[in-house]
């Protein structure tokens, strides 16, 4: 039978996910700045270049884009998971109870 979590615990655990998605986004800005700063001063040498260039150019600003965008969309799917409202908590924990006792239900007891 799953023994259930105290509150110390159950603290514990919420802590340790604000932690995480904390870490998370430092890194998410502290990358995003370093590329778009890379990008500022690789795209001043390319400006005045010769045409060979040109889709390497192309495909440095593709990928300063599409990076932030695409892991940015993961961080938002991060924080909906930790800061998920309460309500959607007790739903979540009242289905669960609500699985467990038709399982128990439903199981023989000799």
């Amino acid at each position: 039978m799953k023994t259930v979590p105290t509150s110390m615990e159950s603290a514990k655990k919420r802590v340790a996910r604000l932690k995480k998605f904390y870490n998370h986004l430092s890194i998410y800005i502290i990358v995003n700045i370093l590329l778009f700063g890379i990008k500022a001063y690789f795209m001043d040498f390319f400006d005045g270049s010769s045409t060979e260039h040109i889709n390497l150019s192309k495909w440095i600003v593709w990928n300063m884009i599409s990076t932030p965008v695409i892991w940015g969309i993961f961080l938002a799917i991060h924080a909906a998971k930790v800061f998920s409202h309460p309500l959607v908590n007790k739903w979540e924990e009242r289905q669960i109870q609500k699985y467990i006792e038709r399982e128990e239900n439903d199981i023989p007891k000799f």
